[in-house]
């Protein structure tokens, strides 16, 4: 758990993680500089639950910083732990959510990532109407299609980044790189490795959070001075770290135009664009069905009017007859 300034949320976090039904783990708290409310807190659990160690920065380093250097104190202090997690200071996770991923990796030793669906909830706690986000490579043995799989669909990579990862994974993945978007860079290198398979229960509840994600992480991945080319599209500093790690032209071909794909569809441009589509099928289908009323109605017309002539013609026909019949009789008659 890496912490900052959410003091009023600590407790019910840390609450939830400690209630969970499998109790072999250790929750590693590394404060990053947060106000100094949260440290009594973190201190109060410590001193009274064994599984909880905590740790703090003196100044702000960021969270890439943070979230590499909990690893490797986890990594440090646990040597023997094969899977770590990260989890947030202000969420909750139902009881049987560590129990429930350990289970799913267990039984499925190709698999890399274990991740629940999730529910958000606002700053009072209260739930979200918003469709958990959906999204596995279960039974995909090719690396390659794994990886065009995340590249076109793999939505939600800041849910599945909080799920249960294999160490040895994460580790080969580069745990968290110094670029914008690390979440979605480590996700894909992670099904590079192996399976990412989802548990259909809802199992977390995540406290939405507002703000446009890049214009937010710009501020919050590093304290200081920020990495070189931080200010490239998140999709060409990741082109450039997956190119260092020997990934394909191809492979990164896939992942940048897909990249830049979701990005512009995101865009107000795009998003006029979408509506002005909308519009233009919701007149075709106007039009589409007033063109099928009109043919049904011009042909259920069509037909009693033609029977409509059909009952006149034949009664004319009856009157004729019958009057030449009568004349034929009365003539007999003379």
């Amino acid at each position: 758990m890496t912490l900052y300034n959410n003091a009023r949320h600590l407790r019910e976090a840390t609450e939830s993680l400690l209630s969970q039904t499998g109790s072999e783990f250790a929750l590693v708290m590394l404060d990053d500089g947060s106000s100094i409310e949260s440290e009594p807190i973190a201190r109060e659990y410590e001193a009274r639950d064994h599984r909880v160690r905590y740790w703090r920065h003196a100044q702000r380093r960021g969270m890439v910083p943070t979230w590499r250097e909990v690893v490797d104190i986890a990594r440090r202090e646990y040597p023997s732990a094969e899977y770590f997690a990260w989890v947030s200071d202000h969420d909750r996770w139902a009881p049987q959510w560590l129990a429930r991923m350990v289970a799913e990796l267990d039984a499925h030793p190709e698999a890399v990532l274990a991740y629940p669906q999730t529910l958000r909830v606002d700053e009072a706690g209260i739930l979200i109407d918003k469709e958990p986000r959906v999204f596995d490579t279960s039974g995909i043995a090719d690396p390659r299609e794994r990886w065009r799989r995340f590249c076109w669909s793999g939505f939600g990579s800041g849910d599945m980044v909080y799920g249960l990862i294999r160490m040895r994974a994460l580790e080969a993945a580069g745990i968290f790189r110094p670029v914008l978007n690390p979440d979605r860079l480590l996700v894909a290198e992670l099904s590079q490795l192996g399976e990412i398979r989802q548990v259909g229960e809802p199992l977390w509840w995540r406290r939405q959070s507002d703000g446009a994600s890049i214009d937010r992480q710009r501020l919050s991945l590093f304290a200081g001075a920020p990495p070189p080319r931080f200010n490239w599209p998140p999709s060409l500093q990741h082109a450039l770290l997956l190119r260092r790690e020997g990934f394909g032209l191809s492979m990164i071909a896939t992942y940048v135009i897909a990249a830049t794909w979701r990005a512009t569809r995101k865009t107000e441009t795009s998003k006029s664009i979408g509506r002005g589509v909308d519009q233009v099928h919701f007149a075709k289908k106007l039009v589409k069905k007033a063109f099928h009323h009109a043919v049904y109605y011009t042909l259920v017309g069509g037909r009693k009017l033609l029977a409509k002539s059909r009952r006149a013609s034949r009664k004319a026909l009856y009157e004729i007859l019958m009057f030449t019949h009568r004349a034929g009789l009365r003539r007999q008659s003379r």
